[in-house]
C-alpha cells in the first residue's frame, strides 16, 4: 500500500498502516497484532524486548513500539469479538507472543484490512462459546452512551446483577468492564477527532469529564497525546478501506 499514516475502523477492530515512531509505555484493552510489512518489528515490554516479523500483545500489558525502518501494520481487536478471543488464546503467560508465519502472511498478502480480518477469522475463530448474556449486555452498552447507570441498565436487561456482569466480563474478556468502557469512549472520541472535532468536543463525544480526562486516558491506553492521535486520524478516509497493503 502506498498511503502511509492512516487508520480504518471496523465494527470490532481498527487498523493502522504506515511508519511508527517510538511511543510512550502504555496498556490498553484491545488485543494488538503488530506486523512489520518488510522488516521485523520490535516491542519493548518493561525489562525485555521482543523482535519478530509479527508480535501479539494482550490486554493490560504495558508496552511501547520502537521505531521501524519500514512500514508496519497494527490491528487492534476488541476482547469480546470472536477474533479477539481467538488471538488472546495464542498469548503466553506474559500476555505476549511472537506470531506464526502463516498469520504474518495473512497480513502481508492481503489487499486491505477487511481482507485481513476475514482471513484471520477463517483461520482462527472456533465455535463461539461466549456467554450470550455478556454478549447481549455489551451490545446494549455500545448503544447506551449515557454513562451513569449504563452498566446497571445493561445488567438488568440481561437478567444479571451489576457485580455478576462485571465478573463475567473480566473472566471472559480478560479485562475489567470499566476498562472496556473507557476503550469504547476513546473510540468515540477518536471518531470525532478523525472528523475534525476540537479536543474539547472530542472529549464530549467520548463522554469524558473534560479534555484533561481524555488526555490522561489517551496517554494511558494509546501512549500518545490526543493532538498527536488527531494528526494521524485526520488522514483517515473511507477510501482507505480499499487501498492496497
Amino acid at each position: 500500500m502506498r498511503w502511509d499514516g492512516a487508520v480504518t475502523f471496523g465494527d470490532y477492530w481498527l487498523g493502522y498502516i504506515g511508519k511508527t515512531d517510538q511511543t510512550a509505555a502504555h496498556a490498553h484493552v484491545a488485543i494488538q497484532l503488530c506486523i512489520g510489512l518488510r522488516y521485523d518489528i520490535t516491542v519493548e515490554f518493561g525489562n525485555h524486548v521482543l523482535t519478530a516479523p509479527g508480535v501479539l500483545i494482550g490486554p493490560s500489558v504495558d508496552h511501547r513500539s520502537l521505531p521501524n525502518p519500514g512500514r508496519v501494520a497494527f490491528l487492534y481487536f476488541y476482547p469480546d469479538a470472536p477474533l479477539g478471543r481467538a488471538l488472546k488464546a495464542l498469548l503466553d503467560d506474559s500476555g505476549t507472543a511472537a506470531i506464526s508465519p502463516d498469520i504474518v502472511d495473512c497480513v502481508r498478502n492481503a489487499a486491505n484490512f477487511n481482507d485481513v480480518v476475514r482471513a484471520l477469522e477463517l483461520k482462527l475463530v472456533p465455535l463461539d462459546s461466549f456467554d450470550p448474556r455478556l454478549s447481549n449486555a455489551l451490545h446494549l452498552l455500545r448503544q447506551d452512551c449515557a454513562g451513569i447507570g449504563a452498566v446497571s441498565r445493561a445488567a438488568s436487561a440481561v437478567g444479571l446483577s451489576s457485580p455478576r456482569l462485571r465478573f463475567f466480563a473480566t473472566r471472559q474478556m480478560g479485562v475489567p468492564l470499566s476498562q472496556w468502557i473507557i476503550w469504547r469512549k476513546l473510540e468515540r472520541a477518536c471518531h470525532a477527532l478523525a472528523n475534525g472535532a476540537s479536543l474539547s468536543d472530542a472529549a464530549i463525544a467520548g463522554d469524558f469529564a473534560d479534555q484533561a480526562h481524555l488526555t490522561r486516558m489517551m496517554r494511558r491506553m494509546v501512549g500518545m497525546s490526543p493532538s498527536r492521535v488527531a494528526a494521524v486520524l485526520r488522514n483517515t478516509s473511507d477510501s482507505f478501506k480499499n487501498q492496497q497493503l
